[in-house]
């Protein structure tokens, strides 16, 4: 039951990263993100407000540039608990995707269950204005619908063998792989030491770029070699939507 309901939240709260695109989804790129807020699915008459008008509309939108905050201090409101599971991986198009079914997030003293986690190239969220080569989306949920995103910049160095798993396995085409054989540990694709993050309420970075989840952006960011950032790189460059405004929103700091 629990494995269903989350699978529930995930098709329905979070159905622009999801594994199998249903056939009435219009089609949207990223060289296209001006215009993500009047896609429509062309086979099908459609008057505004347009179904993902909320791209253009939304005043908490996702991502932000995060240099005019202070990162959290305490990793006490924020605790991973993820758990080594079979490679269940995904390219969904738009993305590299691995399935969880085990694992979570504990926010406080509320559990929410580890979805999915997928890769942009270059980061979405800023510091600044600067980028980092990679940024990891850690998504979450809970039965009744909250989301929660927990965001890992990825910069160049040491070689990540749990990354490499991911790197070895993505299928080229767009369709999932059940990896016989091969585990991945989430937790090794976090920092290694406890890091501050930048938490503030946005939206999903994609179409149809739904707003009410709340994200929690590592400062700290993990390390990936040269070569791994470019292999990726060969399955998507430029998958990243640019930075929103804050609209008046704050990025919380204790």
């Amino acid at each position: 039951m629990k494995f269903l309901l989350k699978q529930a939240i995930f098709a329905l709260s979070f159905m622009a990263v999801s594994t199998t695109a249903f056939a009435s989804d219009p089609h949207w790129l990223y060289d296209e993100q001006a215009e993500w807020g009047e896609i429509t699915d062309k086979t099908v008459t459609v008057k505004p407000p347009y179904p993902y008008a909320e791209c253009s509309l939304g005043q908490k939108q996702s991502p932000v540039d995060l240099g005019t905050a202070k990162a959290v201090s305490s990793m006490n409101l924020l605790q991973p608990k993820y758990l080594e599971e079979p490679l269940v991986i995904s390219n969904n198009g738009h993305t590299v995707k691995v399935n969880a079914k085990a694992g979570n997030l504990m926010i406080g003293s509320e559990k929410y269950d580890l979805l999915q986690y997928h890769i942009h190239a270059p980061s979405e969220h800023v510091i600044n204005g600067k980028t980092y080569p990679l940024e990891i989306h850690f998504v979450h949920g809970t039965p009744d619908g909250k989301l929660a995103v927990l965001g890992v910049f990825a910069e160049e160095g040491k070689v990540n063998i749990e990354f490499q798993k991911i790197l070895a396995h993505s299928p080229n085409d767009v369709k999932d792989v059940s990896v016989a054989g091969v585990t991945i540990n989430p937790n090794k694709l976090l920092p290694i030491v406890k890091s501050k993050f930048f938490l503030y309420a946005g939206s999903l970075t994609t179409p149809p770029c739904s707003e009410g989840v709340n994200w929690y952006v590592l400062k700290t960011p993990i390390q990936l070699s040269k070569t791994q950032i470019a292999d990726f790189e060969k399955f998507y460059a430029d998958n990243a939507r640019h930075d929103q405004p804050l609209n008046g929103r704050q990025v919380l700091n204790k």
